[in-house]
């Protein structure tokens, strides 16, 4: 049986950017959710960002004179609600038996950017799909693929505009559950 309900889970992750030709993206953050039930979660998630530029966006500007837009996210803090829908059991040699969840999460908060036109906290909206398995009662390995989009601010052609902006991610850290299960008690 999944032994989330009515506990608190702290997850503390590593997060790499992936699929940006010209930004390399590397990080880490922390969840703390509350699982009403199995299943089920609210929580806030707070997140920090490093940024580099790669060597195609050197090139891009430097021999094809292209306008990138950049935009670094330095940090990003979001309420996060998570359903759970898939989950069950898989038996290894030796009789042990491992626990796997399949989950589901979006979110709504706030990305601190930075641009060549200037900084600021800008509306966002996060989103993924992720897996956990089960260490013990207490401990999971979580892995999640997600997505940041926000309102970016920019000058284009010397004129402010507002772009949607964004780009993809990979986590991948430890989940810790509080209080601990009943059967280790």
């Amino acid at each position: 049986a999944r032994a989330e309900a009515r506990r608190l889970e702290l997850w503390t992750y590593g997060s790499m950017g992936i699929g940006d030709p010209y930004l390399q993206r590397w990080g880490g953050g922390l969840r703390a959710s509350w699982h009403f039930r199995e299943g089920l979660s609210l929580g806030i998630d707070a997140s920090g960002l490093g940024s580099w530029a790669t060597q195609e966006l050197v090139i891009a500007k430097r021999e094809l004179h292209a306008r990138v837009l950049e935009s670094h996210e330095r940090a990003a803090v979001a309420a996060v609600a998570s359903i759970a829908p898939i989950y069950g059991k898989v038996a290894l040699p030796g009789d042990a038996l491992v626990h796997l969840e399949t989950f589901l999460d979006a979110g709504l908060g706030g990305a601190f950017t930075e641009t060549d036109s200037g900084r600021g906290l800008r509306p966002m909206l996060t989103g993924g799909i992720g897996q956990r398995v089960f260490l013990s009662e207490s401990f999971a390995l979580t892995a999640r693929l997600g997505g940041n989009v926000y309102a970016e601010r920019l000058a284009v052609d010397g004129q402010p505009t507002t772009h949607a902006m964004g780009f993809w991610t990979f986590q991948l850290g430890l989940s810790w559950y509080w209080p601990q299960a009943k059967e280790d008690r």
